[in-house]
């Protein structure tokens, strides 16, 4: 990523469009990292271990249908007011926001399968429609569905 960066801000000057596609490259690591390895449960407050490993597969598995709060909780077997705060402090970001940006993870892992349309990447990662998933693609990684996947498709060393 320290290598993205830098060919950013090199190229900033005289190649604006090879800076941004770094910028972009980053950012995807970026918003991508903390997937590898589920979290270390928190000393005090957070979710424990099991409830980690729980909550982490049931998202997982139900990406393509709606994902309501209260079923993550009951997952870890949490009311939904502690589970929401525990969540925050295990993974670092709202039990929502968990969601989408595995939605988001799983719909870069589909372009880079195979040629599907965006509007069915879409559906099968649980977004309303097109538009829902292009909006929350652009907030989280600067560009769209589209032309990250032109971008990737070329390969990012080209």
């Amino acid at each position: 990523m320290i290598q993205l960066l830098d060919e950013a801000a090199a190229t900033l000057a005289r190649d604006q469009e090879a800076a941004r596609n770094s910028l972009a490259e980053a950012r995807l690591l970026l918003a991508q990292a903390p997937l590898a390895t589920a979290p270390e449960p928190a000393l005090h407050g957070g979710l424990v271990g099991w409830q980690i490993r729980r909550v982490i597969a049931f998202v997982d598995t139900h990406l393509d249908a709606t994902i309501h709060v209260k079923e993550m909780a009951a997952e870890a077997r949490l009311s939904l007011s502690h589970f929401s705060h525990a969540f925050k402090l295990t993974f670092g970001e709202p039990p929502l926001a968990y969601v989408t940006r595995r939605r988001l993870a799983r719909a870069c892992e589909m372009m880079l399968a195979g040629n599907a349309p965006l509007s069915r990447i879409a559906h099968d990662c649980g977004f309303y429609d097109q538009s829902h998933f292009t909006r929350h693609f652009h907030r989280r990684l600067g560009m769209t569905p589209q032309r990250w996947r032109r971008l990737h498709a070329e390969g990012p060393g080209d």
